[in-house]
């Protein structure tokens, strides 16, 4: 009795705007249908909880309002509607204890007693308002546009683009599927749209208007799709009718709703997956016409039925099946298609409904629904669990973008740049700047630069293509001064090419002064030297130039303007970010266990070296060690380098290097330097050299005499160095952490001498580790978790074929994340055509037959 109390309620929360709609809509089919379904589902649930007056009293304030809504909807569009007494008639005979009528809307129970069930399941008219006034409208509001094409899907199976043609039938929906999913366009040569053209051409009327509106379903709820774009998609499926329509109105004006007013943001998986997204809704389409009609009215009339229905179609396509149900029952479902999403907010407010009651599709929704009752009684007015006051309730990362399939903030610390700056031709304006504390730079033509959203719009604004000579560095230093250019920088200023003028740090946003007689463009510097210096050589003549990667001259412009040969300063102008192991699991996808032991592994030898196939995620994840065993992400106490076959002593400690001029003079490298950086630090403060392909280089060419000094227990005994009269040392809070790719053919085994003084440490693929197993549901993809089955299925080959072994496994960074592109079926694709499929063909160069058999495999699991 309680399952059915909670319908009642859930009945509730979705239709009463639909009852409202029926003033306010009098003419549409489809309201009129969800308000005569609205009046049998409150009697045949009433029935069935006859026992609890709670219930009942609910059940007979809901269809007095209905049947309010009835009357007014009659007298204004002279419609005949069937009397709640015919509905009532096909009702079971025991529920009929006296007859209803609009005029006493009362119905009547057998007196029986209450059972305590009952109790708990009762929810005040308060509860269920509240939930209906935290819906926003907007969302509301297509949710019921949408539900005129799915109220003839269930129903007739009538057209609304076309309302003389039935196509939601076992025939139509079955030749559409079988159009798509029995004849894929496998590759990445055209998109989605196109393959769609090419799979519809020569399709029956029934089929063509069938995918148009399926795909309507499919995109009218998107909040960022544009309505040229929702309707150019609508009119490019109907083009392939041999006779046009014209798209109906309401249709025409539901199309016209601006972007970003409504609906949910579903993520790039989403769509990318039209033709999955067809595939699934067609094999729906033909389940439900296999239904009886009792089982058919029952899904109707029962949001949680009707979901079932949905998963038991066939394979599950949460997004869209997610969507679906929202369209369908919008009072009840959340407007949010990623499975993994709804899982997180769900997780994040779990007790506030006394915790997650499971994780299957039902579960996660009616937590949902207790959710936002819970919510609804703390923030006033409607919300999405994205609205500010929501999201920091469940999200820890609330600044992240509200699409379903957040990522993963991944981005290193920005690190302080240096600027070589003119503040006007032969530094003209030096005076007004550096006593106003600003800089500026001109082209005054230009309106406000942070309205150019690119380089190429500001190059267009600076005047024709062709004329002017070439501007791109005017393009570059306009871009940078706006975008690239932060607080917290250096600045030298020039004058001319042989005189710095002065140093600052800046300390604003650029921002744009239009009453200024000139140099409009300004951001504010604190100018801390002002003089003159000989500028070391020839400056550069551009007005703005980023001399951060050429480290030696930084330092050397520092020297020169501090007077202080040993100047160090900071390399991010503000304080690192807290990184701990928690951070390090989040991003690493290597096991807590195993993570324990690396750190244990590295605090003890202070020296380890990473090995592992290509694709493990080497290098990314020593980076994030450094950082975890830091506590913070201090780019400053971190330096990378990468051995070669050409790496020498003189490359990596010191060595005689040529000078312009003609001759030689004696230069530090890298890792002396680093080592004079971490003596300068406390010893408490550790500090990481991080070595990428160690294995490639001459062990002992490179390192010389530092063979010794990096052993873990000769840490702090000095040698004297061989291009420079001193001794050194290599300090005990530097640590050295090596990367080895175990599947190059070309390298010989390691050295001994490196492997006494390094510990070692494997790096397996991550597919089964707790990291990798939340973004692949985070994606919510099949294709992405039919690839990785693949993959895992093909590395157990891989290690079990004795001319390879588990050093050339497939890593999981082929399969993870991407970064510069959207995670979709094309990205997949492109991975295994472009990267796994060749890396076959060199494992198994000498058995084709193998590659090409593994080759097809991978294949199908992205068609």
């Amino acid at each position: 009795m309680g399952v059915y109390a909670n319908q009642i309620v859930d009945y509730s929360i979705s239709d009463r705007m639909t009852a409202q709609l029926a003033v306010d809509a009098p003419n549409s089919v489809v309201v009129r249908r969800r308000v005569e379904d609205l009046w049998s589902r409150f009697f045949e649930m009433a029935w069935r909880i006859g026992r609890c007056r709670t219930a009942r009293r609910q059940a007979s304030a809901l269809w007095g309002r209905c049947s309010s809504r009835r009357r007014a909807t009659t007298a204004s569009a002279k419609v005949s509607w069937n009397s709640p007494r015919q509905r009532h008639e096909h009702l079971p005979s025991a529920s009929r204890a006296r007859r209803h009528t609009d005029e006493d809307r009362m119905v009547a129970y057998p007196a029986v007693v209450v059972p305590p069930m009952c109790k708990i399941a009762s929810v005040t008219n308060e509860t269920g308002n509240a939930v209906a006034a935290s819906r926003p409208t907007a969302d509301m509001t297509i949710a019921h546009e949408a539900g005129e094409v799915i109220a003839h899907m269930l129903g007739d199976g009538q057209s609304v683009i076309d309302p003389g043609t039935t196509i939601w039938t076992y025939e139509a929906a079955e030749d559409l599927r079988a159009r798509i999913g029995d004849n894929p366009i496998i590759g990445a040569g055209q998109g989605q749209w196109e393959k769609l053209d090419h799979q519809l051409k020569g399709a029956s009327r029934e089929v063509v208007i069938l995918a148009a509106e399926l795909l309507f379903l499919r995109e009218h709820p998107l909040r960022s799709a544009t309505p040229q774009t929702r309707r150019a998609h609508l009119e490019r499926v109907l083009a392939h009718l041999d006779s046009p329509v014209t798209i109906p109105e309401p249709m025409s004006t539901w199309l016209a709703r601006p972007s970003g007013t409504a609906g949910l943001e579903p993520g790039s998986w989403y769509n990318g997956a039209l033709w999955r997204h067809v595939i699934w809704a067609s094999t729906f389409v033909c389940h439900w016409t296999g239904l009886s009609p009792t089982e058919r009215e029952k899904a109707r009339t029962d949001p949680w039925e009707f979901q079932r229905v949905m998963l038991t179609s066939g394979d599950d396509r949460s997004d869209i099946r997610n969507v679906l149900q929202f369209l369908a029952w919008p009072g009840v479902f959340e407007p949010i298609s990623s499975a993994a999403m709804k899982a997180k907010v769900r997780d994040g407010l779990a007790e506030r409904v006394g915790g997650a009651t499971g994780d299957d599709p039902a579960s996660l929704d009616r937590d949902l629904l207790g959710i936002r009752a819970a919510v609804a009684r703390e923030v006033e007015g409607p919300f999405h669990f994205w609205s500010p006051g929501v999201n920091e309730l469940w999200d820890s990362a609330p600044d992240q973008s509200a699409s379903d399939a957040g990522a993963t903030d991944k981005a290193e610390p920005r690190q302080r740049h240096y600027w070589l700056y003119a503040p006007g031709p032969q530094a003209s304006e030096w005076e007004e700047f550096s006593s106003s504390g600003i800089m500026a730079i001109g082209w005054d033509e230009l309106d406000d630069l942070a309205t150019y959203p690119s380089r190429e719009a500001i190059r267009r604004a600076l005047g024709p293509a062709g004329t002017g000579g070439s501007m791109k560095n005017d393009v570059l230093a306009i871009w940078q001064f706006q975008n690239e250019m932060a607080v917290g920088d250096i600045v030298f200023a020039k004058r001319g090419r042989r005189e710095i003028v002065g140093r600052g740090e800046v300390s604003s946003d650029a921002r744009f002064e239009p009453d200024r007689d000139g140099y409009r463009h300004v951001r504010s510097v604190k100018w801390t030297h002002t003089g003159s210096w000989p500028h070391p050589g020839d400056a550069v003549t551009k007005t703005l130039t980023d001399v951060t990667k050429y480290t030696d001259y930084d330092e050397q412009l520092e020297a020169l303007v501090s007077g202080e040969d040993d100047l160090l300063l900071p390399e991010t102008p503000t304080p690192p970010p807290a990184y701990d192991k928690d951070d390090f699991l989040k991003e690493v996808y290597l096991s807590e266990v195993r993570y324990e032991r690396l750190r244990s592994l590295l605090a003890r030898k202070k020296n380890v070296i990473l090995a592992g196939p290509p694709g493990v995620g080497k290098t990314y994840a020593a980076k994030r060690l450094a950082y975890s065993v830091m506590g913070e992400k201090d780019p400053a106490r971190v330096q990378v380098v990468q051995f070669h076959q050409s790496y020498s002593y003189e490359d990596f400690m010191m060595g005689y290097r040529p000078t312009e001029t003609g001759g030689f003079s004696l230069a530090e490298g890298p890792f002396y330097r680093f080592c004079e950086a971490a003596q300068a630090a406390d010893d408490d403060q550790p500090y990481f050299f991080i070595i990428d392909e160690i294995n490639r280089g001459n062990i002992s060419k490179i390192f010389g005499e530092l063979l010794m000094l990096i052993e873990a227990d000769k840490r702090g005994h000095a040698l004297r160095l061989l291009y420079k009269n001193e001794t050194f040392t290599v300090p005990a809070n530097v640590h050295i952490i090596g990367m080895m790719n175990t599947a190059d053919r070309s390298l010989a085994v390691i050295d001994y001498a490196l492997r006494r003084r390094f510990g070692f440490f494997e790096m397996p693929p991550g597919f089964d580790s707790a990291g990798f197993r939340r973004w692949q549901q985070e994606a919510g993809s099949p294709t992405l978790d039919r690839l990785v089955e693949a993959v895992v299925e093909l590395n157990v080959v891989i290690g079990e074929d004795p001319a390879l072994g588990q050093g050339f496994a497939i890593g999981h960074s082929f399969l993870s994340r991407p970064t510069g592109t959207d995670a979709d079926d094309a990205w997949l694709y492109s991975v295994v055509e472009d990267e796994l499929v060749p890396l076959l063909d060199e494992y198994w160069f000498d058995e084709p037959a193998k590659a090409q058999e593994w080759a097809g495999r991978l294949r199908a699991a992205v068609a």
